[in-house]
C-alpha cells in the first residue's frame, strides 16, 4: 500500500514518520564522518595506490578486507576500491597503521558515487558536444562595403551640408551553434566530426529628402516654384555558414573534476549571401504663375515617383581552418552495478579562432520596379504615363571602387554582374567580392559521453 492509498491522517503520520528517520539518518552520518576524519588525521598512515589502468592515488588508508581497500584522499572524500583494480600499495597493508575493526565499524556504508575523478576514469569510447555562442568576425569585402556607404553619405553631409543618416550596421557579432560527436582513442586524445551553423543579417533604414522653393520675377509676371524630392532604401545582407568540420583533441586533467583542452581542425564551409533592397522615389515639382498685380493665371505639375525591389543570392564553398582551447567542467558521473562509469555529463566553455575566406560567390540577380509620371498645365489638362520594368541574370559578385566626382574620393561597391565590370569612369581596382569569417567565437556548451 502506497501513501496515496492511505487514510490522509494515516498517511502523515507517516510521511513525517519517514522524515524524522532520514533526518535522524543524515545527522548520524555527518557526526560518524567527523569523528572518522578526527581520528584518521592523527593515525592514518599517507599511501599510494597504483590502479590497472595506470593511475596512481595518494590516500590515506583507513580499512580493509579481503575484497576492497577503503581510503580517505586529499578532499575527504570516502571510497572503496576493489581489489581487483589495484596493482600494488605503498607501503603495503601489513606496514600501515590503519584503523581495525573498531573504526571500520564506525564508517558509515559508502552509497553509489555521482562523479569519478578524470585522473582515474576510464574515457567512455563516444561523447556528444552541443554549444552555442558568438563568432566574432572581419567579414571581408561585405563590411567594407557597409563601413563605406556610410561614410559616402557623411561626406556628402559635409559637402552639400545636408544631414542624412544612415542607420546600417556592419555584421560583426555572428550567432554560432555547433553540435559534434567525439570519438575517444584514449583518455588523453579524441578525433571529432561536426557540423556548425552561422547566420546574422544586416538591414539599413536609409531614408533622403530635400525640399526647395523660390520665386522667379519675369517682366509680366512672376511664379513661384516648389520641389520636394524623397529616396527611401532598406538594404539587407544576410550571411549564412554552415562548416562540416574534423577536429583532434587534446584533454590534460588539472583536478578531480576540471580538465583543459586544446583542438585543431580544419572544415568545409557551405557559404550563401541574400541581398534583398526595396526601394522608392517621389518627386513632385510645381510653378505657380500670377500676374504683376498677383492674379492668379495657371499651374504646372510634374509628378514622378518608382518603387522596385533589387534582390541577388549567390553561393560559394570552401576550406577553413580553426583551433581552440577550453575547459570541461564536469558535472556528473553516472555508475553502474560494478561501480565503473557509466556516462558523464560536463560543463564545456572554449574559445576558437577560424580562417576561411569565401572568394568565388555565384548567383542570380533581378530587379523588378514601375514608375509614374503625371505632368500638365493647369489650364489645359495633365498627362499620366506609367510602365513596370523587369531585369535579371546570373553572374558573379564583383568588388570595385567608385570615385565621386565632386568628393574626389574612393568607395567600396560590390554587386553582382553578369560580367566583369569594366575601368574607366570612376570605377577601378575590380576583381570577385571576399568575404570572411575570420575571427575569434566563444561557445559554451554540454557534453555527454558515453
Amino acid at each position: 500500500m502506497t501513501f496515496n492509498q492511505l487514510p490522509s491522517e494515516q498517511s502523515l503520520f507517516l510521511l513525517i514518520n519517514f522524515i524524522r528517520k532520514k533526518m535522524k539518518k543524515a545527522l548520524l552520518t555527518g557526526f560518524l564522518f567527523f569523528t572518522v576524519m578526527l581520528i584518521t588525521a592523527g593515525v592514518s598512515y599517507a599511501a599510494k595506490i597504483h590502479l590497472k589502468n595506470g593511475s596512481v592515488i595518494g590516500c590515506k588508508i583507513i580499512a580493509f578486507d579481503d575484497t576492497s581497500v577503503t581510503v580517505i584522499n586529499q578532499a575527504l572524500d570516502i571510497r572503496k576500491i576493489s581489489r581487483e583494480r589495484i596493482i600494488k600499495i605503498e607501503p603495503p597493508l601489513e606496514k600501515s597503521e590503519v584503523l581495525k575493526e573498531k573504526t571500520k565499524a564506525e564508517i558509515p556504508k559508502q552509497e553509489e558515487q555521482y562523479y569519478v575523478d578524470f585522473a582515474e576514469r576510464e574515457k567512455k569510447l563516444l561523447s556528444f558536444y552541443f554549444s552555442g555562442g558568438l563568432n566574432y568576425i572581419n567579414g571581408g569585402d561585405l563590411n567594407g562595403v557597409i563601413k563605406d556607404y556610410k561614410q559616402l553619405i557623411q561626406d556628402y553631409n559635409e559637402y552639400y551640408s545636408t544631414e542624412y543618416s544612415v542607420p546600417w550596421k556592419e555584421l560583426k557579432w555572428v550567432p554560432n551553434f555547433k553540435g559534434e560527436v567525439l570519438v575517444n582513442l584514449s583518455r588523453s586524445f579524441s578525433v571529432s566530426l561536426g557540423i556548425e551553423y552561422l547566420t546574422k543579417k544586416s538591414k539599413g533604414d536609409n531614408t533622403f529628402n530635400d525640399s526647395f522653393s523660390g520665386t522667379i520675377n519675369e517682366t509680366a509676371f512672376y511664379y513661384n516654384y516648389s520641389l520636394s524630392d524623397s529616396y527611401l532604401e532598406d538594404p539587407e545582407y544576410e550571411l549564412t555558414a554552415i562548416p562540416v568540420t574534423f577536429n583532434i583533441y587534446y584533454f590534460k586533467p588539472i583536478n578531480k573534476k576540471t580538465e583543459i583542452f586544446i583542438t585543431a581542425g580544419v572544415g568545409y564551409y557551405f557559404g550563401k549571401l541574400k541581398f534583398n533592397m526595396p526601394y522608392q522615389s517621389n518627386t513632385e515639382y510645381q510653378e505657380d504663375y500670377y500676374a504683376n498685380d498677383g492674379t492668379f493665371l495657371y499651374s504646372w505639375t510634374d509628378d514622378y515617383s518608382y518603387s522596385g525591389t533589387e534582390v541577388y543570392e549567390a553561393k560559394c564553398n570552401e576550406i577553413g581552418f580553426h583551433g581552440s582551447v577550453g575547459a570541461d567542467y564536469m558535472l556528473i558521473s553516472i555508475l553502474s552495478a560494478d561501480k565503473k562509469p557509466f556516462s558523464t555529463i560536463s560543463l564545456v566553455a572554449e574559445c576558437s579562432y577560424r580562417y576561411v575566406i569565401f572568394k568565388d560567390w555565384n548567383g542570380n540577380w533581378s530587379d523588378n520596379w514601375s514608375w509614374n509620371e503625371t505632368w500638365g498645365w493647369s489650364d489645359i489638362g495633365l498627362s499620366e504615363d506609367s510602365r513596370s520594368v523587369s531585369d535579371s541574370w546570373s553572374g558573379k559578385i564583383w568588388y570595385y571602387e567608385y570615385e565621386d566626382p565632386d568628393l574626389e574620393k574612393k568607395y567600396k561597391r560590390m554587386s553582382l554582374y553578369e560580367e566583369q565590370p569594366e575601368s574607366g569612369q570612376g570605377i577601378s581596382n575590380i576583381r570577385q567580392a571576399k568575404i570572411d569569417l575570420n575571427g575569434f567565437s566563444f561557445r559554451i556548451g554540454i557534453k555527454i559521453s558515453f
